[in-house]
């Protein structure tokens, strides 16, 4: 078990510093602005495409989820790497722990990156990015209803996200569970989601307050 505690807390590590990758405040420098001062101020994907154009927005969308995915795939290999064979048939599958860090840390990082004074976004693709590897249909279900929400709900497109993101553990448990996985695998990766789904939830509670807070 110390070998996959080492595992895991290498791989938080390194999600953050990955997840930390200010991609729309660094993609807005070479437009000449700051993410922090247009529109929301939120650097994320929806900020970047409303502000400074949809190219942009779409180049941020994917680089932030391929920092996610990128960090779950690392915390696997490091789980391999680190681990003994033996720990895959352990309780809960505990070489789920490392990835499901990994993916912690990357959408951690976003939200409060080390190389932006800890500002960051709301962390939506980053953790979309996360499940990829691991969970890709419940990560693409969930896709597909925030879509739908944010359609339905337009222009409230905060209360669809926070819809979603409150659903989402519960979609993957039970997407994993209806596909065969056992209810071991099952809860340890809902619970990993659950953590992404706290900080993301955070995140918006934050942005919201901000929002809501009189001006000068």
């Amino acid at each position: 078990m110390t070998s996959i505690l080492l595992a895991t807390l290498l791989a938080l590590l390194v999600g953050y510093l990955l997840g930390s990758i200010p991609t729309a405040a660094w993609l807005a420098r070479l437009r000449g602005a700051s993410i922090f001062e247009v529109g929301s101020g939120n650097m994320g994907a929806m900020n970047t495409a409303r502000n400074l154009g949809l190219a942009l927005g779409i180049a941020v969308l994917v680089i932030d989820a391929g920092k996610g995915a990128l960090a779950t795939v690392l915390g696997s290999l490091l789980g391999s790497a680190l681990a003994p064979a033996s720990a895959a048939s352990g309780p809960g599958h505990v070489l789920l722990l490392p990835p499901l860090a990994a993916g912690l840390g990357a959408v951690l990082g976003h939200g409060f990156s080390l190389y932006a004074g800890f500002r960051g976004g709301k962390g939506l693709a980053a953790a979309a990015g996360a499940a990829l590897p691991l969970y890709p249909v419940g990560a693409l279900v969930t896709a597909a209803l925030l879509i739908v929400l944010t359609l339905l709900l337009r222009p409230r497109t905060g209360l669809a996200a926070v819809i979603t993101v409150s659903l989402y553990p519960f979609l993957v448990v039970g997407i994993l569970v209806w596909s065969g996985a056992s209810t071991a695998r099952a809860l340890t990766i809902g619970a990993g989601v659950a953590a992404l789904a706290v900080v993301v939830l955070g995140k918006h509670a934050l942005a919201f307050r901000r929002e809501r807070r009189p001006g000068p």
